[in-house]
């Protein structure tokens, strides 16, 4: 089976899978039935106040006040922000280990965000130099003949990083010839991008998972593996690649990354790095190209906003 047609394959599997309950919310309903027995097996509905009274010290007035926790715990909706996903779970009696699976499996985040006054904390300045140092091989993977078709030079190289990542991440979706071309003669194209890209790159507040997926992609291709990736996603507080994760809508991405980069060792093995990263760009294309088809914008994991200007 040509490669291209083993692509679509998984993709339409990965969209077979969809419907299924989650099994982060499976195991979040276990959680709930186990406070309910902790509290005497209250019915549901005292149960929900419960939780409500915990959380904001002050017992519900009306019964739409405990509507949220039922629809947080019966997956209908996820908390809003970390604070009140947190909430929610020491409400619910989760130690330290089911509190760092909520964060990162069920909430799909890393298990840190850092903020004013943690610039010197022992995490950040883990993931900050990970994260520096990514960007510090990417730049030196940089080829002289590309920058010269975007009239950089090598002393202006991290001047650059914006527009050198916005332009490359164009090769990874799909779009037509004319755009990149476009987004190669004018650096202005990639503007919009500047302040999210600095955000990240800084650490600042919540990054999804899929963003650094994106980063890592972008970043480290060529020389990307599931080894790899999982190591790399751990060191950043993500969770690992795992084959029954799934986002928070439902969907299976992590079960088509891992086959995508099975594809991708058996295919691009001992293969020139010029190759791996063309079949790597196109395959991520062709992925990109099926789910934009189907409306599918939660499964394009090489697509953010800024690339629709």
């Amino acid at each position: 089976m040509k490669e291209q047609e083993r692509l679509i394959r998984l993709a339409e599997e990965c969209l077979l899978r969809e419907g299924k309950e989650r099994p982060e919310l499976v195991w979040l309903k276990g959680i709930y039935e186990r406070f309910r027995a902790d509290c005497g097996l209250l019915g549901k509905s005292e149960a929900d106040s419960l939780i409500f009274e915990k959380m904001y010290s002050r017992a519900p007035e009306k019964a739409s006040d405990v509507l949220k926790i039922r629809y947080w715990r019966t997956g209908r909706h996820v908390p809003a922000d970390r604070t009140q996903l947190l909430s929610f779970g020491k409400a619910l009696n989760m130690d330290c280990r089911e509190l760092d699976y909520f964060v990162k499996a069920y909430y799909d985040k890393s298990r840190w965000v850092f903020g004013p006054g943690m610039e010197k904390s022992r995490e950040y300045l883990t993931c900050r130099r990970f994260m520096d140092g990514m960007i510090e091989e990417y730049l030196s993977k940089i080829h002289p003949g590309r920058m010269l078709q975007l009239k950089i030079s090598r002393i202006r190289l991290e001047n650059n990083v914006r527009h050198l990542y916005y332009t490359d991440a164009l090769k990874y979706i799909h779009v037509d010839s004319q755009r990149i071309q476009k987004s190669l003669d004018c650096h202005i194209t990639s503007i919009n991008y500047g302040s999210e890209l600095s955000r990240t790159l800084r650490l600042e507040g919540e990054i999804p998972r899929k963003t650094m997926i994106r980063h890592l992609f972008i970043c480290k291709a060529p020389f990307i593996n599931r080894v790899y990736m999982d190591t790399w996603l751990e060191e950043m507080g993500y969770l690992p690649l795992t084959e029954e994760h799934t986002l928070t809508g439902g969907e299976s991405l992590d079960w088509l990354l891992i086959r995508l980069l099975e594809l991708y060792e058996e295919c691009c093995t001992g293969k020139e790095p010029e190759h791996c990263m063309r079949w790597l760009q196109n395959a991520c294309r062709i992925l990109d190209e099926f789910f934009e088809e189907r409306g599918k914008n939660s499964l394009r994991f090489m697509y953010f906003k800024a690339l629709k200007e």
